[in-house]
């Protein structure tokens, strides 16, 4: 479905099996790793081949700096995220959904 993330859609589903939210959410983002890991390595492998023909025109230092940042940013909001659903449920991320769902549409078919 077009706005449904992948990782909302996993602990949706999970969360109606019956397993607990800390464990869903967590089953999430380990199912998402090998997604990721496959489009860096797509997008990887295209940088390179563009490196080899000599039409790179890439800032590798700035690149590794972002690669670095965000696996520390990543980990860090990973770690929270599952450390806040053991003690809250995703009621107010639904509602924030609906509104902002609904908010979108007044604005483009306006």
């Amino acid at each position: 479905f077009p706005g449904a993330s992948r990782s909302g859609t996993t602990i949706l589903i999970l969360l109606l099996w019956g397993m607990g939210r800390p464990l869903a959410t967590e089953f999430s983002f380990l199912v998402g790793i090998p997604t990721m890991l496959a489009a860096g390595g797509l997008k990887l492998a295209g940088a390179l081949r563009e490196v080899a023909a000599g039409q790179t025109t890439e800032n590798w230092p700035a690149l590794g700096l972002a690669f670095v940042v965000s696996g520390v940013v990543s980990f860090i909001a990973v770690k929270w995220l599952l450390r806040f659903v053991q003690s809250h449920t995703f009621i107010g991320f639904g509602w924030y959904r609906i509104g902002l769902g609904l908010g979108l549409l007044l604005l483009f078919t306006a």
